[in-house]
């Protein structure tokens, strides 16, 4: 006759758990929407720490991530660490060129609001410039809209040359395959928070071009106030914020973000950011 193994408190525990799950499927639940969410968020609840328990268990650890590389994101970041490692050019003088991608623009004079930038690894700001929809892979077909796209914020920052000149301004660019552009700048808004993107919610307006004649009563960007002249962002007669508002957002912005000052702290951020494999999970660190 075979013996019976023991019943242990887990096995009562897990017997108890069944039984109830069984009643919660069979009870009736009515149809008040509120009353169902909340018993729905509680047993996601519940299922999440039993999860937690039942991996607790097992004695080989997991991993809390696996790398993935035909991840958007994480091509978005390899895509960004490799516009960085680009050399930098002056704005003034980019040529016509085929492909589209991403770029960074750098200042480097002396305008007080943008002095924590002036001799920095820090853009000012970054963006993207996609190819046309029907575009092939190949950089021509793409069309010149990198090159295009740089050259129009030139053309805006020496109409704006009662602030600052455009021989104060760098750039970076990066021809991308056709897909990659949008995961890119992304990740290079999320690392960096330039203070000219639309994102960050403080200079932006950089890369408005133009209200037509029945949207004029908007008003006007952060970025035109602080730097007039452009003829269409001038005929608007109020502003978003005022330029003592914008400078002091900028201040803030930079105590709380201090810009990176070489490529190599990017880098180590860079290192930081792709480390998904959280080792402590899987062995003890080193002594």
């Amino acid at each position: 006759m075979a013996t019976k193994k023991p019943v242990t408190e887990l096995d009562t525990l897990l017997a108890e758990l069944n039984l109830l799950t069984k009643r919660i499927a069979e009870v009736e639940v009515g149809d008040n929407t509120r009353t169902l969410k909340r018993a729905r968020d509680k047993l996601d609840s519940f299922a999440e720490r039993l999860s937690d328990v039942s991996i607790s268990m097992d004695p080989i650890r997991r991993p809390a991530s696996v790398f993935d590389p035909a991840d958007p994101s994480t091509a978005g970041q390899i895509v960004a660490l490799t516009l960085v490692a680009q050399e930098r050019h002056a704005l003034s003088e980019v040529p016509n060129f085929y492909g589209a991608g991403v770029y960074a623009i750098y200042y480097r004079g002396d305008f007080e609001p943008y002095r924590a930038l002036s001799g920095t690894e820090h853009p000012i700001y970054v963006g993207k410039a996609d190819p046309d929809p029907s575009a092939k892979k190949d950089v021509v077909s793409q069309g010149p809209k990198l090159s295009a796209r740089l050259q129009e914020h030139a053309k805006s920052i020496r109409q704006a040359h009662s602030s600052i000149k455009i021989e104060d301004f760098d750039c970076r660019f990066l021809i991308v395959q056709t897909g990659f552009q949008k995961t890119a700048e992304d990740y290079l808004i999320k690392l960096f928070k330039p203070i000219w993107n639309s994102e960050t919610k403080i200079c932006f307006g950089l890369g408005k071009h133009g209200d037509s004649a029945t949207t004029r009563v908007n008003k006007r960007s952060p970025w035109d106030t602080l730097h007039p002249g452009r003829k269409w962002a001038d005929s608007t007669l109020e502003n978003q914020k005022t330029y003592e508002n914008i400078v002091e957002l900028i201040g803030d912005h930079f105590e709380k973000n201090r810009p990176y000052s070489d490529i190599k702290e990017i880098f180590e951020k860079f290192m930081l950011n792709m480390r998904q494999l959280d080792l402590n999970k899987i062995y003890p660190p080193l002594k």
